[in-house]
């Protein structure tokens, strides 16, 4: 099977607020090999996204519902372009010149997958990598629970998701026309990617992945999930996921060891 249409994909980046950030994120998208359509999505428009979008080519989209939450906006980005293939990415990261290329070619390699992931590399606030005991422990659990995999489903990808999140949203891309009127639910502020993923191993899908590090993930104390952390959202979700996925005591444990990475 060929690669889908470079028409068919999009990226959309889902901006808030004035982030010191935006500008290498769209640096990145805006140079890779492959390179789809650019889309800003926002609930918080000002001059400044207007600049950055001019700059950049690429098409801003405003939500009509102000801050209504992370769930809606990134719902919102995922139907703003109105392409088949899309990835939210975050307005932190970063994204290797090769990500829209490996990601559609994992596409084409696996024609029955409905989303595919990369694997990312944490970095500073200057875009050098860096590490931490939580991605150190992220990385491993993707070693030894997916180790080379090109397709991933069903058990295989309930363990890699059973001892935390260690695929972010900003390394996916959605195929839309296999998800239907699939959206984030809005019950979770930090998790809600990860419940994502475990609805949709529940239900039998099939992620493609391209095994490099493609995406470069910032942590620092501006980034929504740091917030989540030091008000305590993180921690309750977290629990909450991990109920779902071991029994009770059990989750207790595996919860409090994963806040020690925070």
């Amino acid at each position: 099977m060929s690669p889908p249409a470079q028409q068919d994909y999009a990226i959309v980046v889902t901006a808030y607020g004035e982030s010191p950030f935006l500008e290498a994120c769209l640096r990145s998208v805006s140079s890779q090999t492959l390179q789809p359509p650019l889309h800003i999505a926002t609930s918080t428009p000002s001059p400044f996204l207007e600049e950055l979008a001019k700059r950049f080519g690429a098409r801003l989209h405003v939500n009509p519902v102000y801050k209504a939450g992370i769930a809606a906006d990134w719902n919102f980005g995922l139907r703003a372009s109105g392409a088949r293939f899309i990835t939210l990415a975050h307005q932190d990261d970063t994204y290797e010149p090769r990500f829209c290329e490996a990601t559609m070619a994992a596409f084409a390699a696996t024609p029955e997958a409905s989303l595919c992931f990369t694997r990312y590399q944490e970095i500073d606030d200057d875009g050098a990598p860096k590490s931490s005991k939580i991605s150190l422990v992220k990385g491993l659990i993707d070693t030894l629970t997916l180790g080379k995999a090109s397709a991933v489903q069903g058990r295989r990808l309930r363990r890699y998701l059973s001892f935390g999140n260690p695929l972010p949203c900003s390394s996916v891309t959605f195929d839309l026309q296999k998800l239907g009127d699939f959206a984030f639910r809005d019950e979770m502020q930090s998790n809600l990617d990860w419940q994502a993923w475990l609805d949709f191993c529940d239900a039998g899908a099939v992620f493609a992945r391209a095994p490099e590090r493609l995406v470069g993930r910032r942590h620092n104390a501006l980034t929504e999930t740091s917030k989540l952390i030091q008000s305590g959202v993180r921690k309750a979700e977290d629990l909450a996921m991990f109920k779902r996925l071991w029994p009770a005591p059990l989750a207790q444990a595996i919860a409090w060891a994963y806040r020690a990475g925070y």
